[in-house]
């Protein structure tokens, strides 16, 4: 019988019983539905610190005046030659890429499957996206592995330690 009284009108202390009992009573203090410390929000760890190699990039330079309709987007140091970055400039992802010392800017987005192209590898001026595979020309934007498709090209300029970037 208490297997059936406990299907049908709940627990002892359960949400059933303590609805009924809110609707019996009338003026008494509402039950406290807060969770108890054992359902608290979780306690994340700390972010990793920094590599050896993160921390000694520098920063893009905050003294430097971007030519006309251009944007600040990484210090020219933080960038060696044969290597890939990913920036983000006015709302737009950008994969920055140095070639022998020649910078070159282009969607960081791949055409394929939403790749992020500036976490992919560089080969003298191709960029292959990490999900697919799927190659860029870094000076034009052009896909090679289907050329019907391609990625924004943006124009880039070097003033003084900065890379700027048309957007």
């Amino acid at each position: 019988m208490s297997l059936l009284r406990t299907l049908l009108l709940g627990r002892e202390n359960g949400i059933r019983s303590s609805i009924r009992a809110m609707l019996a009573s009338s003026g008494e203090a509402a039950p406290d539905w807060t969770p108890d410390s054992a359902y608290s929000a979780p306690s994340y760890e700390a972010p990793p610190a920094t590599t050896a190699e993160q921390s000694d990039r520098p920063e893009p330079p905050r003294d430097v005046t971007p030519p006309e309709g251009f944007e600040v987007v990484i210090h020219v140091d933080a960038l060696k030659p044969g290597e890939l970055s990913e920036v983000i400039a006015g709302g737009t992802a950008i994969c920055v890429a140095n070639v022998d010392g020649a910078f070159y800017a282009i969607a960081n987005t791949c055409a394929q499957g939403d790749g992020p192209l500036g976490e992919g590898t560089l080969s003298g001026f191709m960029v292959t996206c990490p999900y697919h595979g799927w190659e860029y020309d870094v000076r034009d934007g052009r896909c090679t592995t289907t050329p019907r498709l391609s990625v924004q090209s943006f124009e880039v300029q070097l003033k003084a330690q900065a890379v700027c970037v048309r957007l």
